[in-house]
C-alpha cells in the first residue's frame, strides 16, 4: 500500500512550490531595495546575476536564503567579518515574512 498516491495536490512538494508561499509585491519592495543597498554599487558590478535575482525572486524565503550568495559577494569586496555584519543588519526587514526560527537561527549562527 502507498503512503502517497501521486495524484495528491496536497503532497509535499505542492506545499513547498513557489504558489504557495509567493508574496506580495508590496511587501517584498522594502527588503529587495534594502538587500540591494546593502549589495552597494560595487557589488552589484561584482555580481551582476546577484543583483538581477534579488530584483526577480517572487517570495520572501527565496531572498532569505540569497543572503548567502551576498555574504560571498561581500566577503571578496570587504572581508567576511564585515559582509556578515551588513548581511545579519537586514534581519529586521524580513520580520513578518519569514518564520522567527530562522531569524534567530541567523543571529545565533554568528555571534
Amino acid at each position: 500500500m502507498r503512503w502517497f498516491k501521486p495524484g495528491i495536490r496536497n503532497s509535499i512538494s505542492a506545499l513547498l512550490s513557489p504558489e504557495t508561499r509567493k508574496d506580495s509585491p508590496e511587501s517584498l519592495e522594502p527588503v529587495r531595495e534594502a538587500m540591494l543597498a546593502v549589495l552597494g554599487e560595487e557589488g552589484a558590478k561584482a555580481n551582476p546575476q546577484l543583483t538581477r535575482k534579488l530584483k526577480y525572486l517572487h517570495d520572501a524565503h527565496a531572498l532569505w536564503f540569497a543572503r548567502a550568495e551576498m555574504v560571498a559577494v561581500l566577503s571578496q569586496l570587504h572581508g567576511e567579518a564585515l559582509a556578515v555584519h551588513r548581511v545579519q543588519s537586514l534581519s529586521p526587514v524580513f520580520q513578518g515574512l519569514v518564520p522567527k526560527s530562522l531569524i534567530d537561527a541567523g543571529r545565533s549562527r554568528r555571534s
